[in-house]
């Protein structure tokens, strides 16, 4: 039987790189996404994370037409800069909306499908920012590492259902995300010196679909890892472990301030 896989924010970057995989691995894939989606590769639902209503609608109409969900990606979300002092408060209210408390309710709308079916995989995209927090992102950096506690806590939870929940973290990405980024304005030379180095990071950095095969490669394996880091920066997840807090600032200052 075919199996099922839903994607937020399918329509582009690490979303649609990984919808392009599970296709090509013969998933019969659906997609939500906040803009219209060109492609016909897949059906691509409109519409927004933040409203569960909608979401919930979507997924169980899915679900009546294929009567499973074998995974769900939980991949919608955005990026801001700068000091936290400088950021309008409603731009850090929906990210926190967006990037994490989405992702609660999607899992506690899919999760619940897939206790009942007793099978199923769900995998939230977090970032390496989660543990090892980027200076000028602590709104962005928060979020993320708010998604790693929660997809550990929601597999411990589900994992006698035989649902397994598992967080991506990915490095820097070369993705629309840098572009789709909110900045707040700054008149300090060193943040926006900042911003522009982790950009040029970001606009240098791997190929979305070296994540997408990560995420597929959780959905195909029988006990999937609770966390895969993907790219040149999972060295500090080592480091993150092994050296304390203050050197490990003094390490990311030096990186990128």
């Amino acid at each position: 039987m075919q199996k099922v896989v839903i994607i937020t924010g399918a329509s582009s970057g690490i979303g649609h790189a990984t919808a392009t995989l599970f296709l090509q691995k013969g998933y019969k894939v659906y997609g939500i996404a906040r803009e219209e989606y060109a492609g016909d590769d897949f059906v691509c639902y409109k519409g927004d994370v933040n409203d569960a209503e909608n979401t919930k609608h979507i997924v169980n109409e899915i679900l009546d037409k294929e009567k499973r969900i074998d995974v769900f990606v939980n991949n919608a979300g955005f990026g801001i800069s700068g000091e936290v002092v400088d950021t309008d408060t409603k731009v850090i209210q929906n990210l926190y909306a967006t990037d994490l408390s989405a992702m609660a309710v999607n899992i506690a709308i899919v999760g619940k499908i897939m206790k009942e079916q007793k099978f199923g995989k769900i995998i939230n995209m977090s970032s390496l920012s989660a543990v090892f927090p980027l200076p000028y992102q602590a709104i962005y950096s928060s979020a993320k590492a708010g998604v790693e506690v929660l997809s550990r806590t929601a597999r411990t939870e589900l994992k006698p259902y035989n649902v397994y929940v598992s967080v991506v973290m990915p490095g820097d990405v070369k993705t629309n995300f840098t572009d789709a980024r909110i900045k707040s304005e700054s008149s300090d030379k060193k943040v926006n010196k900042s911003v522009e180095k982790f950009e040029k990071y970001e606009r240098n950095g791997m190929s979305p679909f070296k994540v997408a095969k990560q995420v597929v490669k959780l959905a195909e394996s029988k006990h999937p890892k609770v966390r895969k880091s993907v790219g040149a920066l999972k060295l500090l997840i080592f480091l993150q472990k092994i050296l304390p807090v203050k050197m490990l600032d003094w390490l990311i200052k030096k990186i990128y301030c």
